[in-house]
């Protein structure tokens, strides 16, 4: 779930390194294998809905500009399609002779999972292991390219990620200087209330949110003791779910806590996202929760000192790689297509990514110059690195997210209890889940 809809934290930056330059090595001679595939047809046809304004668009121009020069035999034909587009109609247009070569894809069980379900989309295991996408890249992103009978997270690869996102906290340093608090301090929930009391005392609201931020609050609360299990339990229903355990237990009273300590405004709950944005940028409270895709504003309108850092104590975090690449099963292209995909997973393209602000999967961050990408790129991979992204709440189960809203809005404005809340959001759930 993101605004328009809408494991462990131990990796040393030096660990990462050497981590890269694994993947780098494999992806490397995978280039080499997959560049001898013959096309079918002369034409090769690639779509994506990434806009100009994102670092995908200008990576993947560049990547696909190398495969030109490459191929000159073989036209390159790319359009520009919208998110809605393929939506809406992306499996009918699977489903017909104007399929494209290769397209970037929506992740998720009625979308990519449906279309690898009716046979639309070319299984990748193979090319996955010719170029080591299934080694290079870490469990918790290749799970929105993995389905089985169209339910993400397990089975055969149909899709490659190549970046991603998360939520954490964004946070002014300059608040926090001013009483005392050290960002990298809060190491643990105790540590994060005390800080959040020092706070309070001092006549501050610690924490800014509002609509799908508290959401994603809720979420990472109910994450901050579970582990990939719990994950795959509540997101692919690899087990049952008791949301009476102590994850959705602790979640829902220390969010109740919160408010009732003055962490969190009660009218919060009527607020918007962007009232939050607002009142976070202006300098009003030191922590906003938020995802990756308001770093961008939160630098172009702060005139403070700020961070980010993930939820203090989780091992796990709300997050996902992003879209995927598809191969459609009836391309003309596939070695090519897969060639194109391995070529955006290179480390010129993902540096290149990094560096105009977004957040690839296989970046080295000794190459990352651009100041908000260092601000959040090391956290996203210490993430990757553990397999700790926890995906997004109101997956699961269709219409999911109105219903966690609502839940969540009424548990902070005061109006249900702790238990009033894991009923209303876990009895949808049960009703709904495939």
């Amino acid at each position: 779930m993101r605004k328009v809809i809408n494991q462990m934290k131990h990796s040393t930056k030096r660990g990462l390194r050497v981590a890269s330059a694994a993947a780098v090595a494999a992806l490397a001679l995978g280039t080499l294998s997959g560049c001898a595939g013959a096309s079918e047809s002369k034409t090769f046809t690639v779509w994506w809905y990434s806009g100009e304004d994102t670092a995908q668009y200008k990576a993947w121009t560049a990547a696909l500009e190398e495969l030109k020069a490459a191929h000159p035999d073989v036209t390159v034909n790319f359009e520009f399609k919208t998110w809605e587009q393929i939506e809406k109609s992306g499996n009918s247009i699977l489903d017909s002779d104007k399929a494209p070569d290769v397209s970037e894809w929506n992740k998720g069980n009625g979308t990519a999972g449906a279309a690898s379900a009716a046979g639309l989309l070319t299984n990748l295991n193979e090319y996955a292991a010719e170029y080591g996408w299934d080694t290079t890249l870490p469990a918790s992103a290749q799970a929105v390219g993995r389905y089985t009978d169209g339910i993400m997270g397990q089975g055969d690869l149909y899709g490659i990620p190549t970046y991603g996102e998360y939520v954490g906290y964004f946070v002014n340093d300059d608040i926090l200087a001013a009483n005392g608090i050290d960002a990298a301090s809060l190491a643990t929930n105790a540590d994060f209330e005390a800080a959040m009391d020092k706070l309070v005392a001092a006549g501050i609201t610690p924490i800014t949110a509002a609509d799908y931020m508290l959401v994603h609050l809720a979420y990472n609360m109910t994450l901050n003791t579970a582990d990939q299990d719990w994950v795959n339990a509540y997101q692919f229903f690899t087990a049952p779910v008791d949301f009476n355990d102590e994850q959705f237990t602790d979640s829902s009273t220390t969010l109740q806590r919160w408010v009732q300590k003055g962490y969190i405004a009660s009218s919060a709950s009527g607020a918007t996202a962007d009232d939050a944005v607002a009142g976070f940028t202006s300098g009003a409270s030191p922590f906003m929760p938020g995802g990756t895709w308001l770093d961008g504003t939160v630098s172009g309108a702060a005139t403070f000192n700020w961070s980010k850092m993930l939820a203090p104590g989780n091992p796990v975090s709300t997050g996902s790689a992003g879209n995927v690449w598809v191969i459609p099963a009836k391309g003309k292209n596939a070695d090519l297509a897969a060639e194109f995909i391995n070529l955006t997973l290179q480390p010129k393209y993902q540096d290149m990514m990094a560096n105009d602000g977004g957040l690839p999967l296989l970046a080295n961050i000794d190459n990352v110059t651009d100041p908000t990408t260092l601000k959040t790129l090391p956290l996203f991979n210490e993430l990757v690195a553990s397999n700790g992204l926890g995906f997004y709440p109101d997956w699961p189960v269709s219409g999911y997210y109105d219903i966690l809203k609502a839940a969540v809005i009424d548990l902070v404005a005061g109006n249900t209890t702790p238990e009033q809340y894991r009923e209303a959001i876990g009895s949808y759930y049960e009703e709904n889940k495939p």
